[in-house]
């Protein structure tokens, strides 16, 4: 590997590599092994170390600022913090374009003291990427006014795990004829190819930004709550709650569970939507509620949710379980599930994004993760959704007993990324 080592030195500089397994901890998620962690700086040197790995057949996992290093044993864990850079802010068409590695939540910033707004929540706070924001495609609880994170991409610059480099989109809000490569790749996790440049399309800002708090003692009263908004034809920002053994860490002032709501829009009509939540929460049996309008703590508030929705994403995923149901569904979801689960008051964490129909769960242990996972899946099917992600895609085709199905969705997955990468060099931790 000593060979390997100076030719990776070489492509990009000895500098901007490290393979001391103390230093190399810094920038790694799991337990991989890889045999050095690179910081390339430009397109090229991407594609460099792209070629080199196919050439040496090594693993290649790309973060923003940390790396998955599942399956990474002696390979290369690409870091793409040097690639940071505001490209272009195109005021007069709300477009941006960007590098990946840049942090989301500064990319965000920016864009505000620009006077412009890109609505997407940050995977992680302090190490999320903008490349890792369309790498991984999350679907956040800004996503019912905003929609999802995929409608951002207007383009990109992708080095393909091949070594050849891609460029494929523009300005345009119309640039997509029959396949749609552009948002095929969103949500890829690095699979198909890795981001070295991005065309982002961007929003105005809102005239104001409010919050509503509210604290509730029963969960089912707080969902009844939001059905209640929903039948009214109101429609916030982001309607949350988290419940009382997470909001006693995150807001140690609240009693019981913490209803957040997001308000974004122009001031007179969110000063009545306000006032209107605040009296629906009342009558629901709310304590505590408040009507934030003061710019810095509305700030605190959102920064403190981002950080949680960030430690739950990336630190506890082994006990996450995530269901859909819809949003109307919500009220008669949970009841079933505390038939299942038991009072969800007691768990570790419960989260719920009313607008998009979400709970996320957070369990005591993985074991039990596996234990409770094809129960609540047959429950949220009964409703009409189901457990999210890869996970949520095989109990269903268990549900209705067909490994056919499973076979066969597994089965294109592996061709299509074997397809892009008939070695399969890329992201070897990565399950779609």
């Amino acid at each position: 590997m000593n060979k390997a080592m100076a030719q990776i030195k070489g492509l990009i500089g000895e500098g901007h590599v490290v393979d001391s397994v103390a230093e190399m901890a810094k920038f790694l998620r799991g337990n991989g092994k890889p045999l050095a962690v690179v910081f390339p700086g430009s397109t090229a040197e991407v594609s460099g170390l792209v070629k080199l790995a196919n050439e040496l057949n090594l693993k290649i996992a790309v973060g923003g600022q940390v790396v998955e290093s599942k399956g990474l044993d002696g390979g290369l864990a690409l870091v793409l913090s040097r690639m940071n850079k505001i490209l272009e802010i195109d005021h007069a068409n709300l477009v941006a374009t960007v590098e990946p590695g840049i942090l989301h939540a500064a990319f965000v910033t920016k864009m505000e003291e620009e006077g412009l707004n890109f609505p997407p929540e940050p995977f992680a706070v302090e190490t999320g990427s903008v490349g890792g924001c369309f790498a991984i495609g999350d679907t956040d609880s800004k996503a019912f006014q905003y929609m999802p994170t995929r409608t951002y991409l207007l383009g990109y610059e992708m080095v393909l795990p091949t070594g050849e480099v891609l460029d494929i989109g523009n300005k345009c809000i119309k640039n997509v004829s029959g396949y749609d490569l552009i948002h095929f790749a969103v949500g890829s996790r690095g699979t198909l190819g890795i981001f070295t440049k991005l065309l982002i399309k961007l929003l105005p800002p809102p005239e104001v930004k409010y919050a509503v708090l509210a604290d509730f003692a029963s969960i089912h009263k707080a969902s009844i709550a939001f059905t209640t908004l929903i039948k009214r034809n109101i429609h916030p920002t982001r309607l949350n709650l988290i419940n009382a053994t997470l909001a006693k860490n995150t807001f140690p002032a609240t009693e019981g569970n913490l209803v957040m709501v997001d308000l974004e829009g122009f001031k007179a009509s969110t000063e009545l939507l306000a006032e209107e939540i605040s009296s629906v929460f009342k009558l629901a049996g709310a304590k505590n509620i408040r009507i934030v309008t003061n710019a810095d703590e509305y700030v605190k508030i959102w920064r403190a949710w981002l950080s949680l929705r960030g430690e739950l994403n990336t630190q506890d995923v082994e006990r996450i379980l995530d269901i859909n149901v819809g949003p109307m569904k919500m009220p008669p979801a949970l009841k079933a599930l505390e038939e299942i689960t038991g009072d969800l008051a007691g768990y570790p964490g419960i989260v719920l994004e009313g607008l998009l129909g979400h709970i996320r769960m957070l369990l005591p242990t993985a074991a039990e993760k596996n234990q409770l996972a094809g129960k609540v899946n047959a429950l949220a099917m009964s409703f009409g959704g189901n457990v999210s992600g890869v996970l949520g895609s095989r109990l269903v085709c268990e549900a209705y007993n067909d490994a056919e199905m499973w076979q066969g969705i597994t089965s294109l997955i592996n061709q299509i990324r074997k397809q892009f990468d008939p070695k399969g060099i890329l992201a070897p931790g990565a399950s779609l």
